[in-house]
């Protein structure tokens, strides 16, 4: 009886952990992003402040300007932060279309990734809320697992199309992603008959991959997938 408890217990546990680790996977993204947005705010709101405040004692009379509310001054500083954060964000997005745009943030996160401490939270960080927001999860069709890198070793990857060569042989693409950063990997051209489809979903299978197993299935269902 006390075994069966000390089971049912450890698998509670368990359970509980995966939960946890999972739901932070999720908040993770969203905590950074209301940080950075938190940090511009501040900081556009404090260079702001000031010159609305200058602007103020040039153009107003003294009798005029001691009349206004000092909470006027602070909400038209926090109504003005946001617009330029609005626009200081779109403008960012925007060079970053263009070549040079691109390039200038490269070498941004050159100099960042440098930085000892901060590089390393700023690359953990990107990689989680780049992996969580992939655009090209949409393209994935299922996940399956296949040998790799040897004979006998199974890994987890995405099934992303399939293929013919000249004799007529089928072949499944598959995008074998790395951990803890699924947006990089290696992709495969694996014969139809080496290829099990699996039933994960592509978001429990990108938690998988982004905790290094510590979120995964009790048991993994395989299929063969249909030609």
């Amino acid at each position: 009886m006390s075994s069966r408890k000390s089971r049912s217990w450890a698998k509670t546990k368990k359970s509980i952990r995966k939960r946890m680790i999972s739901g932070l996977l999720l908040l993770l993204p969203f905590y950074v992003t209301l940080l950075v947005i938190k940090w511009l705010f501040h900081l556009v709101a404090g260079l702001l402040t000031p010159m609305i405040a200058f602007v103020l004692r040039q153009l107003l009379d003294p009798a005029v300007r001691e009349s206004i509310p000092q909470g006027y001054i602070s909400a038209a500083a926090t109504v003005l932060s946001v617009i330029v954060l609005v626009l200081l964000v779109y403008t960012i997005g925007a060079i970053a279309q263009f070549v040079l745009g691109r390039r200038m943030i490269h070498l941004g996160e050159g100099i960042m990734l440098k930085i000892p401490l901060a590089g390393t939270i700023y690359s953990a960080t990107k990689q989680v809320v780049q992996a969580m927001s992939l655009p090209s999860k949409a393209a994935f069709k299922s996940v399956v697992l296949v040998e790799f890198p040897r004979p006998g070793f199974k890994a987890v990857a995405f099934l992303t199309g399939r293929i013919q060569d000249s004799q007529g042989r089928a072949y499944c693409k598959v995008f074998i992603p790395t951990t803890p950063n699924p947006t990089t990997g290696f992709l495969e051209i694996v014969p139809v008959e080496e290829v099990v489809e699996t039933a994960l979903t592509i978001e429990d299978a990108f938690k998988m991959i982004i905790s290094g197993g510590l979120i995964s299935p009790e048991v993994l269902e395989a299929r063969k997938p249909t030609a």
